[in-house]
């Protein structure tokens, strides 16, 4: 059958793949593709283009390190262009077509590497010079379509000081992907650069979109409109305008809370989302009157990295659980752990189906673009990225602050309706971290109201927990 493909002209071969793949049952899990050639985009990858349409730059995400220490630009280059060819998701070009759009993976790396000597500057305009660069990274688009899905300068401050700003586009590239680049990025500086991983985001790609359209997406499709039947959209707002806050939580509060949650068999996230539950049952999640005696559903971000060989591969599979909490009947905190332990253990079997899928109709699995909202306004993730720092030898690594993340964007099929999305990391017995809202929505103090509302809940189930909280 391969020599009868291979002797058809190269749209009828490709059109003949596919066709002979569609009739193949779908695997259980994602593959490695049989053979190159285009493969779907996914829903996700959809809408952070059309939105990006309509605000150039939306889709760029960008950090910044410094490097202090006898580094080698030559070894550094080499290095980086080595970890754009382990990952195909940072060959891709996404073009458009009658079929919608399309991943293309170009079978060799291009690295686009620009080096700034900043070094004749005053230490001021260094200062001034390094804040300008990250923030320019960081709203500048990349064009998918011509492949640029990264893109790198280097900024000399001096003999042993350099900054390296990273950019990559959002549509091949998620928060765990990260510490994957940042690793292989160690190891090949160090020459200890490894075969690529074998299952490769388009392979994802291409087994998400036959499972979609198959009985295993129509079965998990049809898990969460029974699980959230009933719950009406979440209100949008007249637009969406972005405003960040930095939170952190009362330490005794958190300490006490999570061992609370602990002795229950709950999780520090199952914990956190019990209280930010009870925080939304109380005002009313969508600022009517009090929750009392009904459901609450938070959005949740999830890695979507369900399957093994898919922790060490750079893409973009981040998607969005709703999680229902049932908050009837004036529950005990104890009771409500109970309840929330069991809905997050649920909402996180079903992983698989992209947010997208579900909402917003993007991807066209789901309705179409005037599909309603979810039933959430609020986001709430406890970030645990794998924390592999950059690692190289004889150089002293540290992070650049830059501007803060574009989550609600990138977690909202339909951002107008979200109101915030809460993003806190537990480290050393502390919980904090950044919040974004909706400007157009609510307030930052509103906002900074919602965060430490948590607090004192935690701080209300320690000293009683059997008591009704809501």
């Amino acid at each position: 059958m391969t020599d009868v493909l291979d002797g058809l002209p190269a749209h009828k071969r490709e059109l003949a793949r596919l066709l002979l793949g569609a009739q193949a049952p779908v695997p259980a899990h994602p593959v490695p593709r049989a053979a190159a050639g285009p493969v779907p985009a996914t829903p996700v990858q959809e809408r952070l283009l059309r939105d990006e349409a309509a605000g150039p730059g939306s889709g760029t995400g960008s950090h910044a390190v410094r490097l202090r220490g006898p580094l080698d630009p030559g070894a550094l280059a080499a290095a980086l262009t080595s970890v754009l060819g382990r990952h195909e998701a940072l060959r891709t070009r996404l073009t458009g077509g009658p079929g919608g759009l399309t991943q293309h993976v170009e079978a060799e790396p291009h690295l686009r590497l620009r080096v700034l000597d900043l070094s004749g500057l005053s230490a001021a305009g260094r200062t001034a010079e390094v804040a300008h660069q990250v923030a320019r990274s960081a709203r500048r688009p990349l064009d998918l379509g011509a492949g640029e899905s990264t893109r790198f300068r280097l900024l000399r401050l001096g003999e042993d000081d350099h900054v390296l700003v990273l950019a990559a586009h959002l549509a091949v590239f998620d928060g765990w992907s990260s510490a994957v680049f940042l690793k292989d990025l160690s190891d090949a500086y160090r020459g200890r650069a490894g075969s690529p991983p074998p299952l490769q985001f388009p392979d994802v790609a291409a087994w998400q979109e036959r499972w979609l359209c198959g009985p295993g997406g129509t079965a998990e499709l049809d898990h969460w409109r029974r699980s959230l039947a009933g719950l009406p959209p979440a209100p949008r707002a007249g637009g969406f305008a972005r405003g960040h806050l930095p939170v952190a939580l009362d330490p005794g509060a958190v300490s006490a809370g999570l061992a609370l949650g602990a002795a229950e068999g709950a999780t520090p996230f199952m914990t956190l989302l019990a209280a930010l539950a009870v925080v939304l049952a109380r005002r009313g999640e969508r600022g009517g009157p009090p929750g009392r005696g009904r459901d609450v559903v938070v959005g949740t971000p999830v890695a979507g990295r369900v399957f093994a060989g898919m922790e060490d591969v750079v893409g973009q599979f981040t998607t969005v659980v709703p999680i229902r909490v049932d908050c009837s009947g004036r529950p005990s905190f104890r009771s409500l752990l109970r309840r929330t332990r069991a809905a997050v253990t649920d909402a996180l079997a079903h992983q698989r189906l992209p947010v997208d899928a579900l909402f917003g109709g993007y991807g066209g699995y789901g309705g179409d673009r005037m599909a309603p909202a979810p039933p959430y306004s609020v986001l709430f993730a406890l970030h645990n990225y794998p924390a592999v720092p950059l690692d190289l030898p004889g150089i002293e690594v540290s992070q650049v602050p830059g501007p803060p993340a574009r989550h609600l964007e990138l977690y909202s099929p339909v951002p107008a309706a979200a109101l915030a999305c809460v993003g806190l990391v537990e480290r050393d017995g502390r919980v904090s971290g950044t919040a974004e809202y909706n400007r157009l929505a609510t307030t930052a103090a509103e906002t900074g109201d919602l965060v430490d509302g948590i607090g004192r809940v935690l701080s209300g189930a320690a000293l009683d927990p059997a008591a009704a909280l809501i």
